[in-house]
């Protein structure tokens, strides 16, 4: 069973409300079954530099709240984001130091081009899943210098087909789309379309900060925005989102979306005339696409 959300960003507003009271964080996580994978978009670099790029928002976590992560049950995570490199080259190569030894797995960053493409292959109960994970032109890497992964179509599908006879299962992180729009572009769809045919088996989106549709192509999931998770980028502490479940089971999958409530940056699972809410509104932003997963 995997698992996929939004944006992470356990910095700025979240620092200042939370501060050294973080272990209750997941207090009022009570899933049914844990995940095999848990994996969001960690929109922050980890690290203790203070030269920052110039740009409008500089985010940084501190690396004690990694616990955070790990208590929420967070074992994988894609850097390929716009805020990743706030702090610059400093600040990513300390992301990637306490990721790696905190043991969760990180996509779309690297100290080269070819590592930050250079897909993370791991096995679940048998299945061999790989995770990859692309941003826009910020920062891309390059052959000498640390960075994240373009969201360039050539690389998104020769690093797909290189990989998909060698794994049961492939996962594409796209940080993407327009802030607070409801629904993807169309120049969005054709990428998760061309993405998918060049043999991605679910592509998980971001970025938007809402939740948008959940298109159905070739029977294969594409979350178009997952929204945010737990995000302390701005002071909206309470909100309501959702994350996505998918199980393998044999040679059949299940997707399925999970409303979830945040108070105070405590995520919980949303019930009642919440969680209906919830649903209503991405199975109104699906319309759009022939299928769905809330497809009959």
């Amino acid at each position: 069973r995997m698992l996929f959300g939004g944006d992470v960003t356990l910095a700025y507003r979240f620092e200042e409300s939370v501060g050294d009271n973080f272990e209750n964080v997941f207090e009022h996580w009570d899933l049914w079954q844990k995940p095999d994978l848990f994996m969001v978009n960690l929109e922050n670099p980890i690290t203790t530099a203070t030269e920052k790029v110039e740009k409008e928002w500089n985010f940084k976590m501190p690396v004690k709240y990694i616990s955070v992560l790990q208590q929420g049950g967070i074992n994988a995570v894609t850097c390929a984001n716009n805020h990743v490199f706030d702090y610059g080259v400093a600040g990513i190569l300390e992301t990637m130091s306490v990721l790696d030894s905190a043991g969760i797995v990180r996509v779309g960053i690297g100290k080269t081009l070819s590592e930050a493409r250079a897909p993370k292959i791991i096995s679940l109960k048998g299945k061999r899943i790989a995770l990859l994970g692309y941003a826009g032109w910020s920062f891309p890497a390059t052959s000498t210098r640390p960075g994240v992964v373009p969201r360039n179509i050539e690389y998104v599908v020769e690093d797909v087909k290189r990989i998909k006879e060698n794994v049961d299962f492939v996962v594409v992180n796209f940080h993407w789309g327009e802030e607070l729009e409801a629904f993807p572009g169309e120049g969005q769809k054709i990428l998760a379309r061309k993405t998918i045919d060049a043999g991605a088996d679910a592509i998980i989106g971001h970025h938007p900060h809402v939740l948008q549709g959940i298109e159905l192509y070739k029977g294969k999931p594409i979350a178009y925005s997952l929204g945010n998770f737990i995000f302390g980028g701005n002071e909206r502490n309470t909100y309501e989102t959702a994350l996505l479940s998918i199980e393998l089971m044999n040679d059949t999958m299940s997707v399925t979306l999970i409303p979830v409530a945040v108070k105070n940056y405590q995520p919980s699972i949303a019930t009642g005339e919440v969680r209906e809410r919830i649903l209503k509104n991405v199975q109104q932003r699906s319309q759009q696409f022939r299928k769905t997963i809330f497809y009959k």
